[in-house]
């Protein structure tokens, strides 16, 4: 039994060797076959299968693929030249409209500092009536008070006299013991 299994293996290693043999055979059929792109036989076939795909190719990328991409790229730089047009006007509004906001805040400045000057002018022109009006009136009140002075000093200075006189006679009643007459006591103050 032992032969068996050696006479088996023999046989598969025959089978091998046959098979390689074949092989070998085979390959050395297609060793001498070229690789067909470098295969001087089958050029012309080639150069014209390569004319028609390259022909239809072109025709298909000029005539759907590039007016699509350059349809795109001209809607690309429209829209972009139309937006920088707007950010410009855009911009040009905005700066016109901080100029007029300036101008606006300066001219509203310059009104409240008018405003502000008038009525300081208003209030100082107020404040300086009151004050001649206050003025007149203890002027007034000076006058009708100097006139009632001068009306007493003068009436006073008239009862002087009477005053004197009696005083004077009674000093020299005093003086005397008797009572001087009018006329005496008039010649004394005189």
């Amino acid at each position: 039994m032992a032969a068996a299994p050696e006479t088996s293996e023999a046989a598969a290693h025959a089978g091998d060797a046959a098979h390689d043999a074949a092989g070998a055979a085979h390959g050395g059929e297609h060793a001498a076959v070229a690789f067909p792109p470098f295969d001087a036989s089958l050029f012309a076939s080639q150069l014209f299968w390569f004319a028609i795909t390259f022909g239809a190719l072109y025709i298909f990328v000029s005539r759907f693929v590039l007016p699509k991409v350059g349809a795109v790229l001209e809607n690309r730089a429209t829209t972009l030249k139309a937006d920088l047009d707007l950010a410009h006007r855009e911009s040009e509004a905005a700066e016109r409209a901080r100029l007029e906001a300036e101008r606006t805040h300066a001219d509203a400045r310059a009104n409240a500092r008018k405003l502000i000057d008038e009525m300081r002018a208003d209030a100082q022109a107020e404040l300086n009536a009151a004050r001649e009006k206050a003025d007149d009136e203890l002027n007034a009140k000076i006058a009708a008070e100097e006139g009632r002075i001068a009306a007493r000093r003068d009436q006073a200075l008239k009862e002087i006299g009477a005053v004197a006189d009696e005083v004077a006679g009674e000093i020299v009643a005093k003086l005397v013991g008797r009572a001087p007459k009018a006329a005496a006591a008039k010649k004394v103050t005189a």
